[in-house]
């Protein structure tokens, strides 16, 4: 019983210092450098998404010069075989 009184009395506080939340503790303490510290993961998480955007446009231009080349492969290959089949009819 005496176990369970003392184990039951430290609880609380193991279960406060164990607890995990989204912010950090300097964020929670408020003032300056919690306000300073909220702005420079917006700024970080800012970056990071216009990071990401730049990426997705630079992506996408490489695309549609990469599908500009095969439709200008796939014309080339369409007039070969034309031309090797107007070839093969006036052999004929």
């Amino acid at each position: 019983m005496f176990q369970l009184q003392r184990t039951s009395r430290f609880l609380p506080t193991v279960y406060r210092c164990c607890q995990m939340s989204g912010a950090g503790t300097i964020r929670q303490a408020g003032g300056s450098f919690g306000k300073m510290e909220a702005a420079h993961e917006e700024e970080y998480f800012r970056r990071k998404q216009f990071e990401a955007l730049q990426k997705l446009h630079s992506d996408q231009i490489h695309q549609i010069e990469f599908h500009k080349h095969q439709i200008k492969e796939h014309q080339e290959a369409i007039k070969r075989h034309q031309e090797f089949i107007t070839n093969l009819e006036k052999k004929n």
